[in-house]
Order: structure tokens, then C-alpha cells, then sequence
């Protein structure tokens, strides 16, 4: 299995220090390092350190590739300016969410974009097929950088020291930079922690760059790490959250798509918003004192026993000490303050609806 599952360039790095590691999205992915409330709090309170190699990367580059990404993606490119970047959404015609992806504007001719790991191929080629007449191109960099997440109130400061000064971007910024002769890639986000950092760097230099973040105190975190940290921030994973059969409507990130333009999508959108859908998405969190962990599949029902709804993602929180989930519910039960039960292996817990806007 492992012969047909893709390997990030630190793999060498993670098998000989001890992770532990499974299939991700068709790479093979350490998922835990030392124990995951060490990992999960280094996140938190320090500096910690994720491979992000498998995060789908393209450029897009050429006269008109502004205009064109405008009309392909739900949020209103011309309004980002350069040198930041936009939570937006590639959709099918029929609304439907094809990925959630980080868009970075250099200028009006040069962007960056950022994608889920297991649809690199996919969206590649629905952009080619997609890329209007002209000279626009549109590469797949996936395999081409290695990718560092630091994540954690220290990242600012190992990233300013191992760059010896170098002006790091504002938050929702980009940087290309060059560095010791090599081109380095810096994104500046607050996706799954308060302050989010992702370095990336020819391929054969991700080991050399781990490390010394590991030298100047970062903690290596696997992938269950980053899991929890995801739903704790109330982030949706394509493919297990949303996909083709889910619109932003149904997903709760209506605000990422900007309706007063024309994208692909957008006119689907547009009726589903004036009909309403049966069911949302919205974070829900176990009662105090809960050690059960959701898992997906497991139902939520209201007071008189009826199933409202349906989880997606979950864990139990290391930082709060009990479950949080991303579930699917009925409409009527998505707004925060919602009190519900989950059923877990047969036991109603009680859970409230946390949050009702999510990414």
C-alpha cells in the first residue's frame, strides 16, 4: 500500500524518528509524534510544526488571469490586493463545492494557490480545462515545494530568526522571497490556530528547514494533532465535510461567496439562498465533562428522539477535555445556542451548537 500512496520530501525525516504514520488523502502522513495533548498544546501556547507538503499548490500566471480567476471563484478577487489573500471556493455550475481553497494575489498577472491535498489532479485539470484563450498558464506545483506549518504564538519569532530578519507577510499576507539562492514561499493565515505560518521550499531543502525549526524549539505534530485543531477552529475538510454534493449554502460559508458578481455557480447559489436548504452545517460541543469522542456518522436528535442531523468530523478536544464536532443539521436546529443530544455508541450526550458560520 505504501508503494501507491505519494511521500512528502520529509518522510525520510518523520519514519526515523518514530512517528507513527497511516494514509492521508493518498500520502503517507506521520499522525502522531510523541502524544497528541503535547502536540495539541505546542499548538496552542509555543510553536508547532506540521508538514504541509501534501497541500495542493498552483500558478497561475499571464495577462488576464485576474478577470479570469474573478469569474471562476466565489469570492471577488479584485479586491484583494497584492501581496494578500482570500478564503474562496471553486464550485461546479450547479453550486456544488469542488474545493476550499487559499487564493494569493502577487499581482494582476501572478497568483498562489492553495488547495486540499487529495484534489491536486483534479482541480489541476478543471483549470486547464477551464483557462480561457490566451496566455495563461496554469501549473501544478504540488510536488515541487516542501511545506512547513508553524503554527502557535512562537512561529513569528523561529520563522524571523531562521530568515535572519527578513519582514515576514501581515496576517492573510504572502511573500515570495529568495533565500540562500532558493525561492521560499511564506503564507500568513489564522486557519486552525491564532497564528498560522506555512513555509514552502524546493522540495529538496524541507528536511534542512525542519529541522532547524525543530533546533530553535518548534514541536513536530502529526496529523491527529492537526485534526483536532481544525475542528476546534471550525474548519471544514473537502471531502469529508463538503464536496460535490454540498453547496456554500448548505456548508455555512455563504460569506465566502460574493453574489453581486458572476462566478461559476453563483446563479445556483443565488436560488438556493432565496429557498432556503433543508439542512446546515454548524460546530457542536459535548457537555462539560464528556469524555466521548464524535465520530462521523454518529446522529444528533432533539428532545422527543427524532434524528436532526448527522456528524461529519470530531474528536475529543485535548485542550477543552471533552467532544466537538462538525455535524450536519436540520435548518431549524443550526443556530448557535441550539441544545441537542449525540448519540454515541448508544449514549445521548448533551451538545450545544457552538458556531453556525464556519470555513
Amino acid at each position: 500500500m505504501l508503494g501507491s500512496m505519494k511521500k512528502t520530501p520529509l518522510l525520510p525525516r518523520h519514519i526515523r524518528c518514530g512517528a507513527t504514520m497511516s494514509p492521508e488523502e493518498g500520502w503517507h502522513m506521520p499522525q502522531q509524534f510523541s502524544n497528541l495533548m503535547d502536540e495539541h498544546m505546542a499548538a496552542r501556547t509555543a510553536c508547532g510544526l506540521f508538514d504541509v507538503s501534501h497541500l495542493a499548490k498552483f500558478s497561475i500566471t499571464g495577462p488576464g488571469a485576474l478577470p479570469w480567476l474573478d469569474a471562476l471563484f466565489s469570492n471577488s478577487v479584485v479586491h484583494c490586493r497584492d501581496g494578500m489573500g482570500q478564503r474562496t471556493l471553486l464550485l461546479q455550475e450547479n453550486g456544488g463545492i469542488i474545493d476550499k481553497m487559499l487564493l494569493f494575489r502577487e499581482s494582476a498577472g501572478r497568483f498562489f494557490l492553495l488547495g486540499h491535498a487529495g484534489m491536486a489532479e483534479y482541480v489541476h485539470r478543471w483549470l486547464v480545462d477551464h483557462r480561457p484563450d490566451g496566455p495563461i498558464e496554469v501549473r501544478n506545483e504540488t510536488m515541487r515545494y516542501s511545506g512547513i506549518g508553524l503554527y502557535g504564538p512562537e512561529a513569528a519569532r523561529l520563522l524571523t530568526a531562521q530568515l535572519r530578519g527578513a519582514e515576514l507577510p501581515e496576517l492573510r499576507g504572502f511573500r515570495r522571497l529568495v533565500f540562500r539562492d532558493e525561492e521560499v514561499l511564506l503564507v500568513h493565515m489564522s486557519l486552525i490556530a491564532d497564528d498560522c505560518f506555512e513555509l514552502f521550499c524546493p522540495a529538496a531543502e524541507g528536511i534542512s528547514w525542519y529541522e532547524a525549526f525543530i533546533a530553535g524549539g518548534a514541536v513536530p505534530c502529526g496529523m491527529h494533532t492537526h485534526h483536532c485543531l481544525r475542528v476546534e477552529h471550525a474548519a471544514v475538510a473537502t471531502g469529508r465535510d463538503v464536496g460535490p454534493d454540498k453547496t456554500p449554502v448548505q456548508a455555512s460559508m455563504g460569506r465566502f461567496c460574493d453574489l453581486s458578481k458572476s462566478f461559476i455557480g453563483a446563479e445556483a447559489l443565488r436560488r438556493q439562498t432565496r429557498s432556503g436548504t433543508e439542512n446546515r452545517m454548524a460546530a457542536v460541543e459535548c457537555e462539560q465533562g464528556s469524555d466521548n469522542a464524535p465520530r462521523m456518522g454518529d446522529k444528533l436528535i432533539d428532545d422527543m428522539g427524532a434524528t436532526v442531523g448527522c456528524v461529519t468530523s470530531g474528536c475529543l478536544s485535548p485542550e477543552r477535555r471533552h467532544g466537538i464536532a462538525l455535524a450536519y443539521l436540520a435548518r431549524r436546529m443550526a443556530r448557535p445556542g441550539t441544545r441537542l443530544r449525540l448519540l454515541i455508541d448508544n449514549t445521548a450526550i448533551p451538545v450545544i451548537v457552538t458556531e453556525g458560520e464556519l470555513w
